[in-house]
C-alpha cells in the first residue's frame, strides 16, 4: 500500500465511514443534497443500471466502502460478489449488509489478489481519483486484468473541468446578491477537524488510452456535487428547476452532458482476446 492509498484509508476508518449524530462523514460531506434532487438522482441511478443489462455472474465491487444502495442493487444483480476495499472497516459494514453473502477481501485495487479474467463485471465508483495521479492508470489495467474479455467495467470518475463548477466560479465574481447560497446544517461536530482526503482528476481524455484493451465509452452520470448545488441552487425552487433543466439536456444531447457534468461514467468493454496486462 503506498503513501496516498494510506491516507485514503485512514481518512475513511477514522472518519467517513465513522457515524456521529447519525450521520456518517461520508454523508456529511458528500450526500447531503435538497429534496428536488431525489427525483433528477432516480435517472442516475437508473444509469448505473443500464450500464449492467447485458451482464451476470462474477461481480466485483472495487472500492465499495460502505455500499451505499446503488451498489447493492448492482450485487443483487450478479450471482456471486467480490467486495475489496482497503479498508476493514468498510469490508465489516458489506459483510453486514450482503448478509456474508459473497467474498470479502481487504485489499488494494493497485495489487488485486484475484487470476486474470475472474470477473463478468466490476463497478468502482469514486475511488479511481481518489488513487496517487501517477498510479491510476495502474489501478485501472488491474481492473482490466482480472476482467473476462467481453465484460465490462464501470467507473465513476470525476471531471475536472466541469460545467457548474465554471458557473459557481463566474457567480463568485458578481455582486453580492448572486453570491446567495444554501445553507446546510452542520450535523457533524467533528466537521472542522476532518483529515485531509486525497483527490487527482485527469482531464477526460486520459481515458482514450484504454482502447488498446477495451472499447470505451463516456456516459453522463450526475451533473454535480452537494457543493455546486449548495453555491449554485439556492432554494428548492431553483433547485427543482434546474435538475429538470439538467434531465432534459442529458437526454437531448448526452455525448455533450457527459463532458459538461461533474462525474461521468466509464464504461471499458474488454476486447475478446485481450492479453492480460501483466503478460
Amino acid at each position: 500500500m503506498d503513501g496516498e492509498e494510506e491516507k485514503v484509508r485512514d481518512f475513511y476508518d477514522h472518519y467517513g465511514w465513522v457515524v456521529r449524530g447519525g450521520v456518517s462523514g461520508e454523508h456529511a460531506l458528500f450526500r447531503e443534497f435538497s429534496q428536488p434532487y431525489y427525483s433528477y438522482h432516480d435517472g442516475v441511478a437508473a444509469r448505473t443500471m443500464d450500464s449492467f443489462a447485458d451482464l451476470d455472474g462474477q461481480l466485483l465491487l472495487a472500492g465499495g466502502g460502505d455500499l451505499p444502495e446503488i451498489h447493492l442493487t448492482v450485487a443483487r444483480k450478479f450471482s456471486h460478489t467480490t467486495c475489496l476495499d482497503i479498508s476493514k472497516v468498510a469490508i465489516d459494514i458489506a459483510r453486514n449488509k450482503l448478509e456474508n453473502k459473497g467474498e470479502f477481501i481487504v485489499g488494494s485495487i493497485l495489487e488485486i489478489p484475484k487470476p486474470d479474467a475472474s470477473f463478468d463485471a466490476v463497478y468502482c465508483a469514486h475511488v479511481i481519483y481518489h488513487i496517487d495521479k501517477g498510479q491510476q492508470e495502474k489501478a485501472v489495467r488491474e481492473l482490466i486484468r482480472v476482467t473476462k474479455p467481453g465484460g465490462r467495467i464501470v467507473v465513476i470518475y470525476s471531471n475536472p473541468d466541469f460545467l457548474p463548477k465554471r458557473i459557481a466560479a463566474i457567480k463568485g465574481r458578481l455582486p453580492l446578491l448572486w453570491k446567495l447560497r444554501r445553507r446546510k446544517q452542520d450535523k457533524r461536530s467533528d466537521a472542522g477537524t476532518r483529515p485531509p482526503l486525497y483527490f487527482f482528476a485527469h482531464p477526460l481524455s486520459w481515458w482514450a488510452q484504454f482502447d488498446d484493451e477495451c472499447e470505451v465509452q463516456m456516459k453522463p452520470w450526475d451533473v454535480m456535487g452537494n457543493r455546486e448545488e449548495e453555491t449554485l441552487l439556492i432554494n428548492d425552487m431553483v433547485a427543482s428547476v434546474g435538475y429538470r433543466l439538467c434531465a432534459w439536456l442529458e437526454s437531448r444531447y448526452p455525448d455533450k452532458a457527459a463532458h459538461w457534468w461533474s462525474y461521468p461514467l466509464i464504461l471499458l468493454t474488454k476486447r475478446s482476446g485481450t492479453r492480460s496486462s501483466t503478460s
